[in-house]
């Protein structure tokens, strides 16, 4: 591959010499791999019936690869021509119902890729697990090992996008040739999901490339088990080497200062030279300043990122020539340019109330750089809370506060739970299902924790129906009061309220099966309205009354045959509704 690190437009992004806070959007090209064989075709668009095993649809040409292995043309595995040591990748991609595939790294460590759609405990080898190591010589039923499963099933739907995200640490080895740290998982995030974190791999996976391991590898996509299709695959380096502190020095001013003017004219009270951040010590027993300056060494240029927090304190940073203006509480944030070399650094440490606490915390990071500690406060500092997950046996149901993605809240909201691991959270003030998710239930912290901000938030892949904390109600005009809920059964529950034109009654049932969930509407009287299903830019009618809303990710089925989904001006699916409407939403 020719990679022009100022233009992404191709299909293995390296991500060089640039600084981007965000990753772009990547198209991939079959020219990217190896020798790829003629199961894998690029498309233009790709899509799937989740009834039918095994089978993908597509249309036109296009960036988007999709393997279609079969007994003319059997699948084989992608290889990418380039090869990677440390890297953040992100995948989107599609399953078939069914299908099975797996994304090596360096060729080596797999992480599967699976139709895990419905499973409620996952196992190492479901969507987002880290495949086991294979031994031949051990005996049937040990023969795998060391496989991690994911922490829960984040997975989506098959013919739904899905987005797999992974930082990965390559192993690394002496002059001569020997291994000196294992490889490791830094996270694996699936559809947005933690599922695997700080995971350290003592050797290759099964199916991996070569028995040994190597410095750095290629990128490869299982091909030989079933369908796939490939949107996007960026890969970020991860080498820029860390930065490093020298020439450190530090002055200790006693007294409580909260701003920087009230230096001048002071003398420290003591003064030292430090090997390192970690050894400051004020050797005051009071309040104090401490002035530490020195030099920060940079290998390579970038737009590096500081961040700095005092406990208890104040702090600032200033490098090279510029000043630090003001003293500040909680995280100081600094980003700057620099070129390769010494640039001058200066912290200034201030404990104007509790002074038992010494030192403060210090990271650094870049675009090719992960995070790196360059100080810790002496003692336990951490304020951190045990997070309050609900458990759904004693609290299938549960009223809380709802943040929504245009920032604002809906405070008259309930989150509803199933046994099938897939939960609801509807808003009891206008009548319209807010989200839903699959995976773990809800975190209570915010709402539990100490007075708490009455917020819920879910743990698992998460879809927003309906962004918005001001929408109108689900009659539209029509007037809508709430007159509660009952509770019916695991994950059913029925919505009661009146309308100027009689009663509504509203009941939603998380499906037994986990594909998703179906709601029935009734009402007394009045003329046909639209009811708002789910936001939406477009419409694909896979079969009938079945239909895929691709940028929702999600599918709408339609109970009755005549009803037609459409889009409104506000970019909502909406449906017809005049006394009764039923549909599922399967996801």
């Amino acid at each position: 591959m020719n990679f022009n690190p100022g233009k992404i437009g191709f299909g293995l992004a390296l991500i060089v010499g640039v600084t981007q806070s965000s990753w772009a959007q990547t198209t991939v090209r079959l020219s990217d791999f190896k020798d790829p064989s003629k199961s894998w075709k690029e498309v233009g668009q790709v899509w799937a019936d989740p009834s039918l095993p095994n089978s993908l649809f597509t249309d036109g040409q296009g960036s988007v690869l999709v393997n279609l292995p079969d007994k003319k043309n059997p699948g084989k595995d992608l290889v990418s021509t380039e090869s990677y040591g440390d890297l953040e990748l992100k995948l989107e991609y599609m399953m078939a119902q069914g299908s099975n595939s797996g994304l090596y790294l360096q060729g080596q460590y797999e992480i599967q890729l699976l139709d895990s759609w419905t499973k409620i405990s996952p196992k190492a080898g479901d969507n987002g697990g880290i495949y086991e190591r294979w031994d031949e010589a051990r005996p049937d039923g040990q023969k795998g090992y060391e496989g991690y499963a994911p922490r829960q099933n984040a997975s989506k739907a098959p013919g739904l996008w899905q987005i797999l995200e992974v930082g990965f640490q390559a192993p690394k080895f002496s002059a001569s040739g020997e291994k000196i740290q294992n490889a490791r998982i830094r996270f694996v995030r699936l559809n947005g999901v933690t599922v695997q974190e700080d995971i350290e791999l003592q050797g290759p996976t099964r199916g991996s490339l070569r028995s040994v391991e190597v410095a750095r590898g290629p990128i490869r996509i299982q091909g030989d088990h079933g369908p796939i299709a490939i949107k996007s695959l960026e890969i970020k380096p991860m080498d820029t080497q860390a930065p490093s502190l020298a020439n450190l020095t530090m002055e200790v001013y006693s007294g409580s200062f909260a701003d920087l003017n009230e230096l001048a004219g002071k003398t420290p009270v003591n003064k030292k030279s430090l090997h390192s951040l970690n050894e400051l010590s004020t050797g005051v027993t009071g309040t104090s300043l401490t002035k530490v300056q020195g030099t920060i060494q940079i290998v390579q240029a970038g737009n590096y990122t500081l961040d700095m927090a005092v406990p208890n304190g104040l702090g600032a940073i200033s490098i090279g020539s510029e000043s630090a203006s003001s003293l500040s509480s909680g995280r100081i944030r600094v980003e700057k340019n620099l070129s390769a070399g010494s640039h001058p650094i200066t912290f200034f440490v201030s404990k104007p109330r509790d002074w038992t606490t010494q030192g403060f915390s210090l990271q650094i990071q870049e675009n090719g750089l992960w995070p790196v500690q360059l100080s810790q406060p002496a003692g336990n500092t951490q304020t951190d809370s045990d997070p309050i997950w609900v458990d759904t046996d004693q609290t299938p149901v549960l009223r809380s506060f709802i943040e929504m993605p245009d920032r604002g809240k809906i405070s008259h909201a309930v989150s509803v739970s199933s046994k099938a691991g897939i939960h609801f959270s509807y808003d009891l003030s206008t009548g319209r299902l807010i989200r839903v998710w699959r995976g773990l239930f809800l975190d209570a912290t915010p709402m539990w924790n100490n007075r708490g901000n009455g917020v819920s938030r879910p743990l698992g892949n998460l879809t927003y129906l309906n962004s918005s904390s001001k929408s109108d109600p689900i009659t539209g005009t029509d007037s809508f009061t709430p007159k509660g809920y009952q509770i019916i059964g695991d994950g059913q529950v029925r919505f009661l309220a009146t309308t100027a034109t009689g009663e509504l009654t509203d009941q939603v049932q998380l499906l037994a099966d986990g594909k998703g969930l179906t709601r029935t509407l009734k009402r007394t009287g009045g003329s046909s309205i639209e009811v708002p299903v789910l936001e939406g830019k477009s419409i694909k009618q896979i079969r009938e009354n079945f239909y895929w809303i691709e940028d929702a990710g999600l599918y709408l089925q339609v109970g009755d045959k005549s009803v037609k989904p459409t889009l409104n001006s506000q970019g909502q699916v909406v449906l017809p509704f005049s006394s009764e409407l039923t549909y599922t939403l399967l996801f």
